[in-house]
């Protein structure tokens, strides 16, 4: 799968390799990077979608307990 880069107001997301085909997300402020662990491929690919869609990720978990925030 190719790495994909989304580009929001304030921040961009970028697509990176995380664990074989499941890629994680980074949410890029500035310097500040917060990472998006999808547990499945269907979670992953979900992802995507809203991202393609123009979802804004503020609020989302991380998969690891916390919250993505976006200033």
């Amino acid at each position: 799968m190719e790495l994909r880069t989304w580009e929001r107001k304030g921040y961009t997301v970028e697509m990176v390799d995380h664990d074989y085909d499941l890629k994680a997300f980074e949410v890029i402020q500035g310097d500040k990077v917060q990472t998006i662990y999808p547990e499945t491929i269907e979670d992953m690919e979900q992802i995507i979608e809203d991202l393609d869609n123009g979802e804004d990720v503020d609020g989302w978990e991380d998969g690891n307990g916390n919250t993505i925030v976006i200033k």
